[in-house]
């Protein structure tokens, strides 16, 4: 999977809840998709646990 930024992870995690609401792809479809959506998750998360610490950081910088 190529790397990419938040906005685009996002946009694909809405395209694979999309075709898995849908139901119309088969079995193993379905589970490359679940896995392929959990891991895009993960690095959503991941970028926004770095972007909250960033904040923090030049919020506690700001007050000094």
């Amino acid at each position: 999977m190529e790397k990419m930024n938040y906005e685009q992870s996002i946009k694909r995690l809405e395209e694979i809840t999309a075709v898995l609401e849908k139901g119309e792809v088969s079995l193993d479809e379905m589970v490359k998709l679940y896995a392929e959506g959990t891991k895009l998750a993960s690095a959503c998360t991941k970028s926004l646990t770095e972007a909250q610490a960033k904040i923090n950081e030049l919020s506690q910088e700001e007050a000094k």
